[in-house]
């Protein structure tokens, strides 16, 4: 059966960041919300990250001024314009402090985001595919005056300025690292999914909305080369497998009423061909606990969406 419709969501695109060499620090906005609604930060989560910088410091360095402590409800003050994203991540908690190493400055930044996912999420999120990447933590990159890692539920921003920085900040970057322990791997599912073809470091994780549809959230996201053809490889995690097929059910739905969806056997048994204006071709199915779906204008689509099902399974 084929359905048209002209008006329906625009195809949702991940929030790509640039990091500059540091975050400016505005004067605090007016809080928008009653003081005694904001959320307090346990003191369980003051002290684990507190222990995340090491003792003695790195480098030489000393501390200028005192730690600061932001929570969901304040981030904004730290970094005005730039909080919503990490919010929406569902960040826990934020630890700010500077030190004087040497003659370089260093700013440390540590995200608390409560959970490994969370905080691929948001990582994957500003990085690029463009930057220089290292070998620190679960993956980390840098450039001139900047080093941002990812490792279990932290994402680490380092920046500094003056003579010696980047040595600093790579004697920082290890301290820390150290200090959080030996979660130091990218999520698990990533590693499941096909390699050949794959785009390096365009992986993204995406906790809600994506493709603008909130019933596949919360979903991987990684982006192959097909024929010289970008295609987009999605996969929906559910709690279950019986809301994998509620979750696939709702997709057929959605093409159905912005495009078009016919069943496909030839692929393999429950898989759908679809296509609107929006989101281009499409194949999906449910397997297991995921929903796959396969976005691609190349030509014989089909062995990546297999392979993706088989390893799946």
């Amino acid at each position: 059966m084929t359905c048209k419709k002209t008006t329906r969501k625009i195809l949702w695109i991940p929030i790509l960041c640039l990091c500059a060499a540091s975050v400016a620090r505005p004067m605090p906005a007016q809080d928008p919300q009653p003081s005694a609604a904001r959320r307090e930060l346990p003191p369980e989560t003051r002290s684990r990250l507190l222990k995340l910088i090491p003792t003695p410091l790195p480098a030489e360095a000393a501390a200028q001024g005192a730690v600061e402590f932001y929570t969901p409800d304040t981030l904004y003050q730290y970094m005005d314009g730039g909080a919503d994203v990490y919010v929406l991540y569902e960040l826990e908690a934020m630890m700010h402090q500077e030190f004087r190493a040497g003659e370089a400055d260093v700013t440390v930044d540590i995200f608390d985001m409560g959970a490994d996912d969370n905080a691929f999420g948001i990582y994957a999120s500003e990085r690029s595919p463009e930057y220089e990447f290292i070998a620190m933590g679960a993956e980390g990159y840098r450039n001139q005056g900047i080093l941002n890692f990812l490792q279990g539920r932290y994402y680490v921003k380092l920046a500094g300025f003056g003579s010696g920085a980047d040595a600093a900040l790579d004697r920082f970057a290890h301290a820390i690292s150290s200090q959080i322990g030996p979660s130091a791997a990218l999520p698990p599912l990533l590693l499941r999914l096909p390699q050949n073809g794959r785009k390096p470091h365009s992986e993204q994780y995406l906790l809600k909305d994506p493709l603008g549809n909130a019933f596949l959230a919360p979903a991987y996201l990684a982006k192959y080369s097909i024929d010289g053809k970008e295609s987009t490889l999605l996969v929906s995690v559910a709690p279950d497998a019986d809301e994998a097929r509620e979750r696939m059910r709702k997709l057929a739905e959605h093409f159905r009423n912005s495009g078009e969806c016919r069943p496909a056997p030839e692929l393999v048994e429950g898989a759908i061909r679809a296509a609107n204006s929006f989101e281009g071709n499409a194949l999906a199915r449910a397997e297991g606990r995921y929903v796959v779906v396969l976005f691609s204008s190349a030509t014989g689509p089909e062995t990546l969406f297999r392979e993706a099902l088989q390893k799946l399974q």
